[in-house]
């Protein structure tokens, strides 16, 4: 393994990946093949617990846990998707738990992006069908194994608040203790939704579910990773898009700050990496890197405004024509305004970061993602591994375990 050298790498940003295995990144660490502060999942996540699909698990407790096909982005669907869930199931609101779904797109794509992926605002609206399909068929059954046990008729028991009743002779048993019976009971097809006007939970203000964990620090980020032994990198990247590196300089300062192990240059940047971050950070300001800003070094916000500008006098795309356009905007009382909006950076809050454990014949990844399973897809391509994706996250955002293993 190279250390406190200058590794030059012909190569985009990805290259930084791919010299792990050659030696040149330093990452001679030992990782658990788990989630960073998290104890191993049971060989069986359904072990004891009534899982009627891939969504949904119901376990002697009465606590329902959602297995949460979508990423939490701040626009609320940790709480929003339970609701669905929780409603259709007429499970109780206080006993609800998440658990964020594994990679694996033949269970957990999104219906309406086709891939496994959180984007263009459409958690709600992708997964209202399946989650309510999901509870309305767990609570069939629930209901099913009760009229079983009580021999009387489905039809004549309801369901409220994680509790089966049959009214008629005053009796009820609870979701957590039906769990064991309904998992023998064949899974129904076609099960009726509820109507609209008898939902309890959808549409009400609730609080939301991923406040609490957040508020008290509980909750583990990606960048929060810890683990024995781990190297830290840091990195400077062109500021111009399409910027390459044109030199670095002062080197030799930078490899004697204490703790500094290895300076990378790829095309686009410049990482350094050390045994903590202070390191990496101190090493990459030592530097004086020198950028070759291409053929968009000039591009400019007047230019860039000007442009757009002068694109919005052009015919656009007409999606759709009803009426006489023309004829309209040819009236007497009309009015033009123009509206600009300023750029807005499509960036999270947390800084990007990634966690990397590499082996000749392994690579785990743990990492934020709102693309889950593809993610896994690029750390196989970067590493020339064959994906074999593990469990993901379990608890609220926490970063997915993303394990590749050689075939």
């Amino acid at each position: 393994m190279k250390t406190l050298e200058t590794l030059t790498v012909a190569s985009s940003r990805r290259g930084m990946l791919k010299a792990a295995l050659s030696g040149g990144f330093v990452l001679a660490f030992r990782l658990p093949s788990h989630a960073v502060n998290e104890p191993e999942q049971a060989a069986d996540p359904t072990d004891g617990k009534f899982a009627p699909d891939a969504f949904i698990r119901i376990d002697h407790t009465g606590t329902t846990t959602l297995v949460m096909p979508q990423v939490e982005m701040g626009q609320g669907v940790y709480t929003a998707l339970p609701m669905i869930l929780i409603d259709e199931l007429d499970g109780d609101w206080e006993r609800v738990a998440l658990e964020h779904a594994s990679p694996n797109e033949a269970l957990y794509a999104n219906p309406m992006l086709g891939v496994q992926a959180t984007g263009n605002s459409n958690s709600v609206r992708a997964f209202w069908k399946p989650l309510r399909t999901a509870a309305a068929t767990a609570r069939a059954m629930l209901i099913q194994a009760a009229a079983e046990q009580w021999q009387v008729e489905p039809a004549s028991c309801t369901a409220s608040k994680g509790v089966v009743i049959h009214a008629a002779s005053g009796r009820a048993l609870s979701y957590g203790d039906l769990a064991d019976a309904a998992s023998k009971l064949p899974v129904p097809q076609q099960v009726p939704l509820k109507d609209p006007k008898d939902f309890t939970l959808i549409g009400k203000p609730l609080k939301r579910l991923d406040t609490p964990n957040k508020s008290d620090g509980k909750v583990v980020y990606g960048i929060d990773a810890m683990l024995p032994g781990m190297k830290f990198a840091t990195l400077s990247a062109s500021p111009v898009l399409g910027g390459k590196v044109a030199r670095v300089d002062n080197t030799t300062a930078a490899k004697a700050v204490p703790g500094v192990r290895q300076i990378i240059v790829l095309d686009d940047l410049v990482a350094v990496v050390g045994d903590h971050m202070w390191a990496a950070k101190q090493g990459l300001e030592a530097l004086a890197i020198t950028w070759d800003d291409g053929p968009n070094g000039k591009v400019n916000s007047v230019d860039i405004w000007d442009n757009l500008r002068e694109a919005s006098k052009k015919d656009g795309a007409v999606a759709k024509n009803i009426g006489d356009v023309a004829k309209a905007l040819s009236q007497d009382e009309r009015i033009d305004a123009d509206y600009e909006m300023p750029f807005l950076a499509h960036a999270t809050m947390e800084p990007m970061n990634c966690t990397v454990h590499v082996t000749p014949n392994s690579c785990e990844i743990w990492i934020g993602s709102q693309v889950v399973a593809q993610a896994g897809g690029d750390q196989a391509g970067e590493t020339w591994l064959s994906p074999a994706l593990a469990s993901g996250a379990r608890v609220h955002d926490l970063p997915f375990v993303l394990a590749c293993a050689e075939e």
